[in-house]
């Protein structure tokens, strides 16, 4: 027969390792607005990463600086999918992108001229709000929550967006692990896109 202790103890370690209830959805939702309200203003940052891109046919990876401020996107892609650094501008005017051999292309998105230059269809716009962990305002979109009431998997314009990791910086909850995935349809073929954040700085 086992001592008291003993079973005592035992009784203690498993009501230790048992998991905490999951916080109710009105609650996490509540959570979630309060992220999203001290968000949504951010006009101002700077991200370091890395990015990889696959689809059924081919992918590549590229180290990434992306630095917002106000309507001013500057994106720094450094050996992206084969093509030597590339430096993407965006403001209200259009859109630049100079490559390694100093050769400069213009449109009217940095997206169109990513697509045009690397063959991918990065949505860069979205991901202005998508990599803050919000969705893109006035569209239509379905969210569910982690424990913590950040953003676990936000669906929206044909993408499942899926969030891993968070950072507190400077009073914000920041994801540091995103992963978007996209199936074949008219608007290209599947694809992939993984983006881990090393840093984020310079966010007000």
């Amino acid at each position: 027969m086992k001592p008291l202790c003993t079973i005592l103890l035992s009784f203690f370690c498993i009501s230790c390792a048992a998991p905490l209830p999951r916080p109710p959805a009105a609650d996490l939702e509540l959570l979630w607005q309060g992220y999203a309200a001290a968000l949504v203003p951010l006009s101002h940052w700077e991200l370091h990463g890395r990015m990889a891109v696959r689809t059924n046919e081919h992918g590549g990876q590229a180290a990434l600086t992306w630095q917002r401020d106000a309507v001013r996107h500057n994106i720094r892609l450094n050996g992206p999918f084969g093509h030597g650094a590339v430096r993407v501008t965006q403001d209200e005017t259009g859109a630049r992108l100079q490559d390694a051999e100093q050769r400069v292309y213009e449109a009217a998105s940095a997206e169109e001229l990513l697509f045009l230059y690397t063959g991918w269809q990065l949505p860069i716009a979205s991901l202005d709000w998508w990599v803050r962990g919000l969705p893109v305002p006035e569209v239509a979109a379905s969210r569910d929550f982690d424990d913590a009431g950040h953003l676990r998997i936000l669906r929206q314009q044909g993408w499942d967006v899926q969030y891993g990791k968070y950072v507190r910086v400077e009073g914000y909850e920041l994801p540091t692990h995103v992963t978007l995935k996209r199936g074949p349809s008219a608007a290209g073929p599947a694809m992939e896109v993984r983006l881990v954040i090393d840093r984020w700085v310079q966010v007000k």
